[in-house]
């Protein structure tokens, strides 16, 4: 009979009155990848603070780490058993290299009355890399590195010291990763589970579950749906454990047997957005046409000029053009962000990063960020009117929970989507540019932003959806745009979207 790793019975956490787990039981299986999933706000996040010791349950819980007792509340006692922790946003300090970053938590080589021993330490963090088939440069700063580097050096760094019987915890480990180096990631989790390591693997791209785990376990509302191996389920399946039942419209080939709808195509009239030449640093040159209420795709590796397309049209990073038309008008002059925004263009970044909303801010001041003169009297601000506007976004949106004064971090992946979205639509945009749009939200808020776009687009708004996830592109977009090496390369269009195409697309 195959040991067990992690042992939890009877976990139940409540917060204020609400129950975030609710008496949950589980096995996870020495050497195997387990996968947990479940919708933002379903109690993962709260069970893992578990047990990394910075929740405590409540009574009559218990937690056994192969077969040790562990003790809530303690950090340093889930560490003690081997539990280790690597969340989304890495802890990584990116101005520093990959031997100062393992050095941040193991310690630096160091003797009383001199300087750090720099050679010593390489060679023991070269050593901790060759262990687990690692091949990241030691000196380079990560900023400068892929993002699977960094993924890597967390997840070795959080394993220095483990020797065996150890759990890994990973937290949305390809939020931030571009399609063609989550292999890359899947190879480095396979090598840390030949090495005797446990892997729990949260996520929510459902066709990456299919590739690396060995069982699943999902939760909703606190409570455990069920353990299943994953050979046993489909996509179908997994999503209604997961949401309870099939979002609308879900349909593992809806894109490839269905028409899209109407008001997602290019209509009569002039192009909404024309554009000669576009050149930046990783855009060689691109011509669009993008009608008024279509929604346009762009797929392409990353450096192919894909991950800069949007922000060069807004002049976010230095570019420049042949030509740019609005709605059949020339535009002349310099083109800057804040000229763009006042045109009607919005811009959505990807992962919710930087220049996307201000954390500490609340709901509703980042959804009036844009566009602070609809909501000011005589040149100054009004807190009423600012509270009206963001309660319609809120209710028109669904962002959960309902409240305009809730801090923008605190909410879900999701929402906080959501709340970006609002921010720009309270603009009346004519094209929205987004990047990434579904990117770390889970399965119902997915399709709850795709029913969106498409709703704003039958109202006439333009899309260009730069996404490097190919669900994005196959679920919403009738034409979608492939760049290589900074060119547009080819255009796919309606059944000739599909998964298989566009994987071919971006290989050649």
């Amino acid at each position: 009979m195959t040991a067990a790793a992690v042992e939890i019975e009877r976990l139940s956490k409540t917060f204020s009155g609400q129950r975030a787990l609710v008496d949950v039981s589980l096995t996870i299986s020495a050497g195997e990848v387990h996968g947990l999933l479940g919708e933002n706000g379903s109690g993962k996040s709260t069970l893992i603070k578990i047990l990394s010791g910075f929740h405590s349950p409540n009574s009559g819980a218990a937690v056994a780490i192969y077969g040790q007792q562990l003790k809530f509340g303690s950090a340093a006692e889930s560490a003690r058993l081997g539990l280790r922790f690597v969340h989304q946003n890495l802890g990584i300090i990116k101005q520093m290299s990959a031997v100062e970053n393992v050095a941040m938590t193991s310690g630096f080589n160091v003797r009383p009355g001199f300087p750090i021993r720099l050679t010593q330490q390489a060679k023991r963090v070269q050593a901790l890399f060759d262990r687990f088939g690692a091949d990241v440069d030691l000196w380079t700063p990560l900023g400068k590195c892929r993002a699977i580097d960094r993924t890597i050096v967390a997840i070795v760094r959080a394993l220095d010291g483990l020797e065996e019987n150890g759990v890994l915890v990973l937290d949305e480990p390809t939020a931030a990763l571009p399609p063609e180096e989550v292999e890359h990631l899947f190879e480095t989790v396979r090598e840390v589970t030949k090495r005797g390591v446990t892997t729990l693997y949260v996520s929510h791209r459902l066709d990456e579950v299919f590739q690396i785990v060995n069982r699943v376990s999902v939760l909703r509302d606190g409570v455990l749906q069920g353990t299943r191996k994953i050979g046993e389920l489909d996509k179908r399946e997994l999503v209604r454990m997961i949401v309870g039942s099939l979002p609308a419209r879900f349909d593992d080939h809806a894109a490839q047997s269905e028409p899209r709808d109407a008001s997602n195509r290019a209509g009569d009239g002039p192009p909404r957005l024309r554009v000669q030449g576009l050149r930046s640093g990783t855009v060689k040159h691109a011509d669009l046409e993008i009608a008024s209420g279509e929604i346009v795709g762009v797929a392409g590796l990353i450096g192919s000029g894909r991950d800069e397309l949007a922000r060069a049209l807004i002049a976010a990073v230095p570019s420049r053009t042949d030509g740019l038309w609005l709605d059949g008008k020339p535009i002349t002059g310099r083109m800057t962000p804040r000229r763009a925004r006042s045109m009607g263009l919005g811009y959505v970044p990807g992962n919710r990063g930087e220049g996307s909303a201000v954390a500490l801010f609340d709901v509703r001041e980042n959804i009036t960020l844009t566009n602070l003169r609809s909501v000011s009297d005589a040149g100054r601000l009004s807190r009423a009117k600012e509270t009206r506007r963001a309660i319609d976004w809120i209710r028109d949106l669904d962002i959960r929970p309902p409240d305009p004064n809730r801090r923008f971090s605190l909410l879900s992946g999701g929402n906080q989507q959501k709340t970006v979205l609002a921010k720009w639509f309270n603009i009346a945009p004519r094209l929205m540019l987004v990047d990434d749009p579904t990117a770390g939200v889970d399965v119902g808020a997915r399709h709850a932003i795709y029913d969106l776009i498409r709703a704003k687009a039958g109202e006439g708004v333009s899309f260009l959806v730069c996404s490097t996830d190919n669900e994005d592109l196959v679920e919403l977009c009738p034409r979608v745009l492939v760049m290589r090496d900074g060119l547009i390369a080819a255009e796919l269009r309606d059944t000739a979207i599909t998964y298989e195409k566009l994987l071919m697309e971006d290989d050649q």
